[in-house]
């Protein structure tokens, strides 16, 4: 069945073929109509009437498109193909390879005149003389062994080498030996022993000595265990003791391997095993034997004969042990490795033949009939076959007589469903119900129901439920032998057509009718139609977990709780069967596969070597077998425990920007704009679903992939940590992750040890900011405190002159004239002493030229400072406002130098010099450097500063050599103009 190796898409285009009108051609193809079975009646009876005969003219047009549609369907199949044969015939065509292993992290390698090959189950690498992109200095090797991450490589002309699986480079050892031929080497004890033509040799790296073990020696196979080394040839087996060999065996020896505490060895006609402590025991055998090897995870070892019967063995005992593995294709094989997945790898001159364990066994049963899509069913214990058109058929045991089927008619032997209840079998069929008597042996309809296609039989609590194909569904109960109950259209259902019922104990009952799921309530009588998101066919139920499966044509698995609420859709856009429950999981037959599913977390597991075959539908268990029905037979499951396989997830390849890498490493880029590239492998070899691969960066959701690559760009600066999973070859998530870490350099005014000098700079700006901030904040509270001062002392005056008044007011109206006087003359008094206790701080009205020396003269005679005044005769010329602005920066300016310095002389001079009035103050002493700060300052600074910002004045002070101090202010006369 060609349907088996399409895509998703590609189905989907052969659904859309199909249900195009025009089918007629299709009607003799196996997928259609084994497909009848489950299309809604109008379908039916449009296949039905396809039948009949039609116009030349009608059929020449449909076979022109069908053909058509054969040719689409076909050139998608041979893209599929193509892309799959490019991927899986790249080892299998490599004729020349002499050794196969399989290291710690679970790659293959094959080593042989091609070079080395890693394979990781989706793509190949291969190292050699002539690949530059993973280049070796040679090319041709004869043999390798495993030591750690390394790889111990006999080449044919280079001599011996170290690869390196993790990085792929390599490192020659300097053995003294004259000829570069060598042809087997192992490391045992820390030395390594190497087969060169007819010489053993030994090579200490610690002391750089070669030594020659045996001179004149023909060695075929060179092995080893933790305790001694062996070699084998045509003479027999030997054993290294101390600087000799030792015979252990005297015949020629065609098969040698070491397992834990022996080493096992094949003759002509004898299997040895000589263990370590010196005992040695035997079996016989009758073939040649040409392959040898050691179980993977056990001391079994397997054989391979010249008949290609492949043969398992206890390690201890010799004794056989039953396998799945069949028989090989290869002849004479050359080497044989059995791997951590179970695959057995055969390698001769033919190629390389992976064996896998088959747990199933195929029963070939072909009837002659237009469609075979059977039904199989447990009838008196043992397996019946319900056929599409034969009738009743036995399989393993005969259980009907070959005159069984001459009572149905036509339309009778194609059965859909039969079912065992009170040793009588039940037999739905295209023409109603029918029963087979055990005890007379014969069938005989039953006429409980008009005559009618019956699709399906369900049986519980003595009653037979009746699925019809047009007239819903039929309950029979068999004690009364009458219909209790039949429930159609009229009582809710969407469609007549019922193909699956599931009765529940709390009188619900489940019903597939159509595309629909429907709950009939027994109790009231009530259909309700559940919302699901299938737009294809339900074809099965089963109840495990508490829970409700429903099985599509298309739509993946439905799964509901017992209230009909939708609790996932697992295996979307895949077509499914029958299902059946054991040992609490659920099986489900496909197209193609047969899956189980646990009700517990919805893992869908395919079941090895199922996928090429298409299950029709019924499945049953009997002795711990599975055995479900396909187009071409039935297949026999073993249901033996079968251990999960975990394989290692594992990145094998990294690409950054265009360069390589093997496997993965801790990723350093400049910018985002750097593309990373990650090939990534799930080391599982057992053929089967396509794996899936998912990843997440920092613990973020989880992100599917689409294949086997997961490329990054546009990355921010940052360190990232990303995780992988993958699935195994049955669609099982692997406990085994893989990680890797990518940073991204940041910036370089972004790096590590800027952002620290950077920090320590706003740290430093935040203090110097907070210290001026708290410096202006003191400056201005003395202002505050020097107003307060100021407007207190006159409150206080103005206070008193209030009280005198009231107390003048009331001596007047008392008649107390001399004490009213003497009232007015205190307050008179007062005033007097204020104005006469004020500083000349303002020009009053006066001329600059009158202000200035007065004010010379006053800070004269209270400070004993001197001032002298160089004037401008011009300057009483200026506006008012400005010269008392200007007088007020002089008083100011004078003031606050002779209380913060020690001043004595002062020389002033105001002048106008081009369109500028400049006022400059010469002191004898540092009297002016306070002048110009803007966060320590008093109200004398305070005031220049606002009378200078007015004016649009420029301030300026000086410190001279000689301790003296300078200021300089320029009023400019233009913007008074």
């Amino acid at each position: 069945m060609l349907i088996k190796y399409l895509t998703l898409g590609q189905k989907k285009t052969i659904k859309m073929i199909l249900e195009n009108p025009l089918t007629y051609w299709y009607k003799s193809q196996p997928f259609m109509m084994a497909c009848r079975k489950f299309l809604s009646p109008v379908e039916k009876k449009s296949t039905i009437k396809l039948n009949h005969k039609v116009s030349f003219n009608i059929q020449l047009n449909k076979m022109f498109k069908a053909k058509l549609s054969i040719l689409l369907v076909f050139s998608l199949l041979c893209v599929s193909f193509l892309s799959e044969a490019n991927n899986a015939t790249s080892i299998k065509t490599l004729s020349n390879v002499n050794k196969i292993l399989q290291d710690k992290d679970g790659f293959i390698w094959l080593a042989g005149q091609q070079g080395l090959t890693r394979v990781d189950a989706n793509s190949n690498i291969t190292f050699s003389l002539s690949n530059q992109e993973w280049p070796l200095p040679y090319s041709w090797i004869h043999n390798m062994s495993l030591i750690d991450d390394n790889l111990l490589l006999a080449t044919e002309t280079h001599g011996l080498w170290l690869f390196h699986t993790q990085t792929g480079t390599v490192t020659k050892i300097p053995v003294d030996i004259p000829r570069q031929n060598h042809f087997d080497a192992v490391m045992f004890k820390d030395k390594y022993y190497i087969n060169a033509p007819n010489k053993l040799y030994r090579y200490n790296p610690s002391t750089k000595e070669t030594n020659i073990i045996e001179n004149d020696i023909s060695i075929d196979h060179l092995v080893h265990n933790q305790r001694h080394l062996y070699i084998s040839n045509e003479k027999g087996l030997f054993q290294l003791q101390g600087d000799r060999l030792s015979i252990i065996i005297n015949e020629p020896i065609t098969a040698l391997t070491a397992i834990s505490n022996a080493v096992i060895a094949i003759t002509a006609n004898k299997i040895y095993r000589f263990s370590d402590d010196g005992t040695i025991s035997n079996i016989g055998h009758n073939e040649t034997i040409y392959g040898l090897t050691k179980a993977f995870d056990s001391d079994d070892f397997f054989t391979v004969n010249k008949k290609n019967i492949i043969t398992k063995y206890n390690g201890l005992t010799l004794s056989t042990i039953p396998h799945h593995y069949g028989q090989s294709k290869t002849v004479r094989i050359r080497d044989i490795f059995h791997d951590a997945s179970g695959v057995l790898w055969l390698v001769s001159n033919q190629g390389i033949e992976q064996v896998n364990e088959n747990y199933i066994t195929n029963h070939e049963v072909i009837f002659d009939i237009p469609i075979n899509a059977n039904e199989i069913k447990l009838f008196d214990n043992e397996i019946i076959i319900g056929s599409y058109g034969a009738g009743l058929q036995n399989f393993l045991k005969p259980i009907f007589k070959p005159s069984v089927n001459t009572a149905f008619t036509k339309k009778g032997l194609k059965i859909f469903d039969a079912i065992e209840v009170n040793k009588n079998l039940y037999i739905a069929s295209f023409d109603g119900l029918w029963r087979y008597d055990k005890n007379q042996e014969k069938v005989s309809k039953l006429n409980i129901i008009a005559d009618q296609l019956v699709l399906k039989l369900k049986h519980k609590n003595n009653l037979l439920y009746i699925a019809t194909n047009d007239d819903g569904l039929y309950i029979y109960d068999l004690n009364s032998k009458k219909i209790i109950n039949h429930i159609d259209v009229k009582k809710g259902l969407l469609s007549p057509e019922i193909i699956d019922v599931l009765p529940l104990e709390e009188g619900k009952i489940w019903i597939a009718n159509s595309r629909h799921i429907s709950i009939y309530e027994q109790a009231t009588n009530v259909t309700t139609t559940l919302k699901s998101p299938n737009k294809s066919k339900v074809v099965s139920f089963v109840l495990a977990d508490n829970k409700i499966f429903a099985s599509t044509l298309g739509d993946g698995i439905l799964v509901f709780n017992q209230q009909g609420d939708l609790l996932a859709q697992l295996s979307k856009d895949h077509s499914f069967t029958e299902m059946i429950k054991i040992n609490g999981d659920v099986w489900v037959s496909g197209q193609p596969g047969l899956y189980r599913i646990s009700p517990k977390n919805y893992q869908v597991t395919m079941i090895e070597n199922t996928q090429q075959y298409s299950f029709v539908s019924s499945m049953l268990v009997k002795n711990d077998t599975l055995y479900a029905i396909h187009y071409s037979g039935i297949l026999a499951l073993d249901l033996s425990e079968q251990k999960q396989f975990n394989p290692n997830v594992i990145i094998s390849k990294t690409t950054i920007s265009g360069k390589a890498y093997l496997l993965n490493k801790t990723i350093k880029i400049e910018s985002g704009n750097d593309v990373i590239t990650f090939d990534l492998a799930s080391l599982d070899y057992r053929p089967g679903l396509a794996k899936k691969y998912q990843y997440r960066i920092n613990n973020s959701q989880w992100q599917q992939i689409s294949n086997n690559q997961l490329t990054l760009t546009g990355l921010a600066s940052g360190h990232y940590n990303i995780e992988i999973m993958a699935t195994n070859s049955l669609g099982h998530w692997s406990d085994v992750k893989a990680y890797t870490e990518i940073d991204v350099a940041y910036p370089w005014y972004w790096t590590v040890e800027l952002k620290i000098i950077y920090i320590i700079l706003i740290l430093f700006i935040v203090l110097l900011t907070s210290w001026l901030l708290y410096l202006r904040t003191k400056s201005i509270r003395n202002i505050h405190n020097l107003l307060k001062d100021d407007m207190r002392n006159c409150g206080r005056v103005m206070k008193t002159i209030q009280r005198n008044l009231q107390l003048t007011s009331t001596s007047l109206a008392s008649n107390e004239v001399e004490q009213s006087k003497q009232l007015i003359e205190k307050s008179i008094l007062v005033l007097k002493e204020n104005l006469d206790s004020q500083e000349p701080d303002s020009l009053a009205g006066k001329d600059l030229t009158v202000a200035i020396p007065f004010l010379a003269n006053y800070i004269h005679s209270k400070y004993e400072v001197k001032l002298y005044c160089t004037l401008d005769d011009k300057i009483d010329s200026l506006n008012y406002e400005l010269r008392s602005d200007v007088y007020k920066v002089i008083f100011e300016a004078l003031m606050s130098a002779i209380f913060k310095s020690e001043a004595q002389n002062f020389n002033l001079t105001l002048q106008e010099v081009k369109q500028k009035l400049w006022l400059t103050v010469n002191s004898d002493n540092d009297s002016f450097n306070q002048l110009n700060s803007r966060i320590d300052f008093d109200l004398a600074s305070y005031t220049i500063r606002q009378i200078t910002s007015k004016h649009h004045a420029s301030l300026n002070t000086f410190d001279n050599d000689d301790g003296s101090s300078q200021l300089v202010i320029s009023f400019p006369l233009m913007t008074l103009n």
